[in-house]
């Protein structure tokens, strides 16, 4: 069974066609400028049609919408697939 990170390490993988580190993979997942944590604080958002201001909101928002129940918390919300 995987991780959580290798979890969303391998759908981020699957969805931009790379093969890199965990960082390499998710900033090519994203897609976008600026900071790791800017761009996916941007593809949350994007995502869920947010416009949270921190990533840990948009990360537990996106755990609350995805995650197994709607109490998920940040550090909760586990693999997730990437599309």
């Amino acid at each position: 069974m995987a991780t959580n990170s290798e979890g969303r390490q391998a759908t981020c993988r699957t969805a931009a066609s790379t093969t890199g580190t965990y960082n390499e993979d998710l900033l090519s997942y994203c897609a976008g400028s600026g900071t790791f944590n800017e761009q996916q604080l941007a593809k949350i958002n994007s995502e869920l049609g947010t416009d949270h201001t921190t990533l840990g909101e948009a990360l537990t928002d996106f755990g609350r919408q995805r995650g197994p129940n709607s109490t998920a918390t940040q550090s909760e919300w586990g693999a997730f697939t990437a599309s």
